[in-house]
């Protein structure tokens, strides 16, 4: 039975990973900045460490065979988590034997000019150039983000978005369900990038949103200029050709809101 520590372990990955992680017969610890909870489910670990500064990291890593690297940082600090925080983790998880560095991490960020992307790919790269065995997987955005950007047009009659922005949405759960696969083989270095079933503008996805939601927000471009919405309109951070998710946009949506849209009538 293999001994995985899940970093990110109560995000949105990570709470679908790790009872995953459980059910394939692996032992899970959490690495987490908060004291360990008084729910915990039963059978898993919690450690109370913090990458970015390495509190704790010694002490998580002792007797772990595979860390599952989902931690990130998008919106502060993220050179100091994703970038050094990665390369820490690394070099105690040397010292520790690990013997097994899954990475997550996002398709297309190495084309697109986003500070954030820029760090993903910094962290790669301490990961690739390191002395540990490793795996990347890059999956396109999940459905819930997408969710969390449509929020605002269902407020207002009047909206606007990126509607020209491609997206090729991924469900969670099955990203989670790929890293179960690569904690349990061998490492693989980097894997086929992995997209939703498929490629959608954003315009197309918040009508589908909005039918759900029971909303008739007239939403209108917001012609974003530069070179991070040229890349988002010409789909640089899709994969058309790798398809493995299931979960359409539409599905995702009736399955979040259910019957909101009779309700709204």
């Amino acid at each position: 039975m293999t001994r995985v520590l899940v970093t990110g372990g109560t995000g949105v990955l990570g709470r679908e990973l790790t009872p995953r992680l459980q059910a394939a017969g692996h032992t899970v610890r959490i690495l987490s900045r908060r004291p360990r909870p008084a729910n915990l489910p039963t059978g898993q670990e919690w450690a109370q460490g913090d990458i970015e500064t390495g509190a704790g990291l010694k002490e998580a890593l002792a007797g772990v065979e595979t860390i599952v690297h989902a931690a990130t940082s998008p919106f502060t600090r993220t050179q100091q988590v994703d970038v050094q925080g990665t390369s820490r983790l690394l070099e105690l998880a040397r010292a520790a034997s690990v013997n097994h560095f899954v990475h997550v991490s996002i398709v297309g960020i190495e084309r697109i000019p986003f500070p954030y992307y820029q760090h993903k790919v910094a962290g790669e790269t301490s990961v690739m150039n390191g002395s540990m065995p490793w795996t990347i997987l890059r999956a396109t955005q999940f459905h819930n983000l997408l969710d969390g950007f449509l929020q605002p047009l269902a407020k207002f009659p009047i909206g606007f978005a990126f509607t020209d922005f491609k997206f090729q949405p991924v469900d969670v759960s099955e990203v989670a369900e790929a890293l179960v696969r690569c904690a349990g083989a061998s490492p693989a270095g980097c894997l086929p990038d992995m997209g939703g079933p498929e490629v959608l503008k954003l315009g197309e996805m918040a009508r589908v949103w909005l039918e759900a939601r029971g909303k008739r927000t007239r939403v209108i471009n917001f012609p974003l200029p530069g070179g991070f919405a040229h890349a988002l309109r010409n789909g640089y951070n899709t994969c058309p050709e790798n398809r493995q998710g299931k979960v359409t946009w539409a599905e995702w949506v009736r399955r979040r809101y259910g019957n909101s849209s009779q309700e709204a009538k």
